[in-house]
């Protein structure tokens, strides 16, 4: 089952996805960025901090959305039946 995932990493592509994981992952401690004691405004009046967090929740959605877009159909014999 693994094997035939996205995240198993034999094509290049399927590297890329555990790769940019591997990045949010970290990315997601902000503190490694240096934002907890910013005082910058972005825009005039919004904190760098909450910037950072609403364009990573951004750029979070599009690789999940990526993902679901390049993720496998699952095989028939996991597909719903009906008993009546």
């Amino acid at each position: 089952m693994l094997r035939g995932s996205i995240w198993w990493p034999d094509t290049p592509r399927s590297i890329a996805f555990v790769a940019v994981v591997a990045l949010m992952i970290i990315l997601h401690q902000s503190q490694f960025v240096g934002l907890m004691d910013s005082t910058t405004l972005v825009f005039g009046w919004l904190p760098a901090q909450i910037a950072y967090d609403v364009a990573f929740n951004l750029v979070g959605v599009g690789v999940l959305y990526a993902l679901y877009r390049a993720a496998p159909e699952p095989p028939t014999t996991h597909e719903p039946t009906r008993e009546d």
